[in-house]
């Protein structure tokens, strides 16, 4: 009994010492924000959080309406941005936390000389990961982080958060995460491709209604912590086969004789180029040599052979790279990060023709540009060599 005694004892004392979960809250009574934005006026910075609502995340079973109402847009407002999140606390109700950011939206403002001192803020919490998808827009950031959604979906499928989803299906401009853009912000010749989102849809109807819809709209090209300008539509034609990480599959259009209607439409597949550069003159020639694979849609030109067909694709790739890199120069946009492969691949032509120069983009010259175009088969049908 002594022994039992002490025992039951022992055990009591224990469980008097064990760490309880007294504060423990459960989900309903925190604020999750899955997504930020961030833009800057009149010397204040200005900071929305998107909360959802949890019975809209998961799919259920009754069609029910996917409105604006499932999401929730704080906006804080400060002098600095720690003011500006500080503000956004004091009507939240209840905790807040940044754990569960997916997506990440800056206004163009904050991209011009804003973007150290947004990172250092919001990533000094320790709460914000590294793996938040990263977006700017032209657009009132309420609008691009309130979107419609197609089909009673989750409001957590929208393309801001899961962006390789459509990418790998038509890989128009590429998503990139934060820790991408923190690399680059901290290279002195880095060149990043942020992605540019909006709301505007002309494409989706509902009845007599056009829901905003979140789609890639261009790229703005970051370098020195600053953005050179944004690129969009046929100006982004080309740095879609020079300085792109990854491109899954994007259609090409061959148009013949100067036609409205193209004559061959090829899948391209992960286009990958080598671009080598030289002093020539008094400014430094890049030669490219560009390779894709490739499938045919559409065929609706004069019988010709497989070759016939890839010379077709090659000269159009040509004219895209070419006709890119002049609209970009002509803005002073280094869309092909031409001046980060100097910097990494040359480093005393880079020191002698782009450190320390104000528009080292004007003294820049495309040469040679190769391009190798392999038609790999037209649907189930194998061309033969």
């Amino acid at each position: 009994m002594t022994r039992w005694a002490s025992l039951s004892g022992l055990i009591v004392c224990c469980l008097i010492l064990l760490t309880g979960c007294w504060d423990s809250k459960e989900v309903q009574s925190i604020n999750f924000i899955t997504a930020v934005g961030i833009d800057y006026k009149d010397d204040r910075y200005i900071t929305y959080a998107q909360l959802i609502d949890f019975s809209s995340i998961a799919k259920q079973e009754a069609p029910t309406s996917r409105e604006a109402k499932d999401i929730w847009i704080g906006r804080g407002e400060g002098t600095t941005l720690s003011m500006a999140i500080n503000d956004l606390y004091e009507t939240s109700q209840q905790q807040t936390l940044w754990t569960h950011v997916k997506a990440i939206v800056l206004s163009k403002n904050v991209l011009n000389g804003r973007l150290e001192d947004t990172f250092n803020t919001l990533l000094h919490s320790g709460q914000l990961r590294y793996t938040p998808w990263i977006y700017a827009t032209e657009q009132d950031i309420p609008e691009v982080l309130s979107p419609s959604v197609l089909l009673n979906q989750s409001a957590q499928t929208i393309e801001i958060f899961e962006p390789m989803r459509l990418y790998k299906q038509y890989s128009s401009y590429e998503p990139i995460r934060l820790h991408q853009l923190l690399d680059g912000l901290r290279e002195p010749a880095s060149v990043v491709l942020l992605p540019s989102v909006s709301t505007r849809n002309e494409t989706w109807f509902n009845g007599d209604k056009t829901p905003p819809l979140v789609k890639m709209d261009g790229f703005y090209v970051i370098s020195k912590s600053k953005s050179q300008g944004r690129v969009g539509g046929a100006e982004a034609d080309g740095t879609r086969y020079v300085n792109y990480e990854r491109v899954h599959q994007y259609p090409l259009y061959v148009y013949g004789n100067g036609g409205k209607t193209p004559d061959l439409t090829l899948l391209l597949h992960h286009p990958k180029t080598k671009i080598k550069a030289r002093k020539q003159g008094d400014g430094v020639t890049f030669d490219l040599v560009t390779s894709a694979k490739g499938t045919i849609t559409e065929d609706h030109g004069a019988p010709r052979s497989p070759d016939a067909m890839e010379q077709e694709a090659e000269k159009q790739i040509e004219s895209q790279i070419r006709d890119t890199f002049e609209k970009n120069k002509s803005r002073m946009i280094d869309s092909y990060g031409l001046v980060e492969h100097l910097y990494r691949h040359n480093l005393p032509l880079w020191k002698q023709e782009v450190d320390n120069r104000a528009d080292p983009l004007k003294r820049f010259k495309l040469g040679k540009v190769e391009v190798h175009v392999d038609i790999l088969n037209a649907s189930t049908y194998k061309y033969g060599k």
